[in-house]
């Protein structure tokens, strides 16, 4: 029996963090280490913001970080560390880097990072691609439902005049985050892989955002508009795919709609049939779930090159090819379509990447191992 142990404190989020949670109970199936869901009402309030190389601290609560402790049952060493899940490069948990040894952030840039307290900059680690899913040995979901559930309602209670109107708008925000989360997927849909020949089929189905308001949302949706068009103008017969259709969809960008379905496991069919993806990035530059499904699948990734910084970066002709503008999709998927050889070699290599580094049992062991190889 493992002499290793993880506390899992239920979080503040169930969407971003069931890639952990997948890790961590893959890990324990296969003997590595054992796992306790402790449920945990504490706020953990505290975000720190980079803005104009300047460092804003708030009382906001950050709730896709969360948090573990690591312990070695045989030497009674503990370690402490949290992931951090959220979009924006510039944004931290300040509890997390107070309280934990180490905290590993999904977008990961030294460019924010450099302006934070040295003590900070020595906690943080790159997490690498992360996408959300769920294990078939997940075990006391009751407690991460109710730990979910509660933390909602405690970091929103205030009594004043606005309080029965706050509760009916959080309480809407609680169903439909688990309602969401239903749909997730189990990590044995992304493990389930057959290399094959397929039809030169290419693939770029995407949503967009409930509002434009801000310019960064508003970019992502032009740009994925512009693609959109280009693919269906350049590649009538072989491009399959649009923006899924939604109020925002419908109204801006009506002629891009798509019509396959887009439920979750319709669409990781649909990619396990297509030969060429592409790939463009999230909010705030942030790495989208798109590319952690499309390695999973050993696809022929035509992409964005991305910003966060990775354990192991992806290389531009072994597992991907990035694009600089998007103009220049059509030339690199035309040079490489009926090119079988680099075809092959891309999605060979894009499955190992996967299976090597990205797969939530591989990842968060890595994350495990460095932890206790770097602790006194």
């Amino acid at each position: 029996m493992s002499s290793l142990k993880v506390n899992i404190y239920t979080p503040q989020e169930l969407n971003h963090s069931s890639y952990i949670q997948t890790g961590l109970f893959e890990l324990e199936k296969d003997g590595f280490l054992s796992t306790k869901v402790r449920l945990s009402l504490s706020k953990k309030l505290g975000t720190i913001k980079v803005a104009n190389s300047e460092l804003l601290e708030t009382s906001e609560p950050h709730p896709k970080t969360s948090f573990y402790e690591l312990e070695n049952t045989s030497t009674g060493k503990k370690i402490k560390f949290a992931t951090d899940l959220y979009d924006a490069s510039h944004s931290f948990s300040a509890y997390a880097l107070e309280h934990c040894d180490f905290v590993f952030k999904r977008n990961f840039e030294k460019k924010n990072i450099q302006y934070l307290p040295q003590k900070y900059q020595d906690k943080l680690l790159p997490l690498g691609l992360t996408f959300g899913c769920h294990s078939p040995q997940k075990k006391q979901w009751y407690k991460f439902v109710i730990g979910y559930v509660l933390n909602v309602l405690l970091l929103n209670f205030k009594i004043d005049s606005y309080f029965f109107k706050r509760y009916q708008r959080e309480f809407r925000t609680i169903k439909n985050h688990l309602k969401h989360i239903k749909t997730t997927r189990s990590i044995t849909n992304f493990e389930v892989y057959k290399a094959s020949n397929l039809s030169n089929e290419i693939l770029f189905q995407t949503r967009c955002f409930s509002s434009e308001k801000s310019d960064d949302v508003k970019g992502i949706h032009l740009q994925r508009y512009k693609i959109i068009k280009l693919l269906r103008d350049k590649f009538p017969n072989e491009f399959k795919g649009g923006i899924i259709p939604s109020n925002i969809s419908k109204t801006n960008y009506s002629d891009a709609l798509t019509n396959l379905s887009s439920d979750p496991i319709s669409y990781l069919n649909q990619v396990k049939k297509t030969k060429i993806v592409i790939y463009t990035r999230g909010l705030v530059n942030s790495p989208a779930w798109k590319m952690p499904e499309y390695l999973s699948q050993g696809k022929v990734i035509i992409a964005e090159k991305l910003t966060t910084e990775l354990p192991i970066p992806l290389t531009h002709g072994k597992e991907v090819l990035f694009f600089e503008k998007e103009e220049e999709i059509p030339t690199i998927i035309q040079n490489t379509m009926y090119h079988n050889e680099l075809c092959n070699s891309l999605a060979k290599n894009a499955r190992s990447y996967f299976e090597q580094n990205v797969h939530p049992k591989e990842n968060v062991k890595r994350m495990l191992t460095f932890m206790l190889q770097n602790t006194k």
